[in-house]
């Protein structure tokens, strides 16, 4: 995933932000991984052990369609939990 976001923030909260951005990314990624059928599953362990970033964009857009809205309710559930 591209963090070319990252150059907005100040130089000492870079690697703040992007290791927040590592936790909702997993968090999101976890969950729509729990969502897929075996045989999804195991083709997604498949191209994510390869170093082709075209094939996981392409298996991300056919498969985990929902991957956007899941990291927004990840990023709001961790503002929850900061806030508690």
């Amino acid at each position: 995933m591209d963090q070319n976001f990252l150059k907005l923030f100040p130089p000492e909260l870079q690697e703040t932000i992007s290791s927040l951005y590592d936790v909702i990314l997993e968090r999101a990624l976890t969950r729509a991984y729990q969502n897929l059928d075996e045989e999804k599953k195991a083709l997604m362990a498949q191209i994510f052990s390869l170093d082709n970033d075209k094939a996981k964009e392409n298996f991300l857009k056919e498969y985990l369609k929902d991957l956007d809205s899941l990291i927004v309710e990840e990023t709001k559930k961790i503002l929850e939990e900061i806030k508690k």
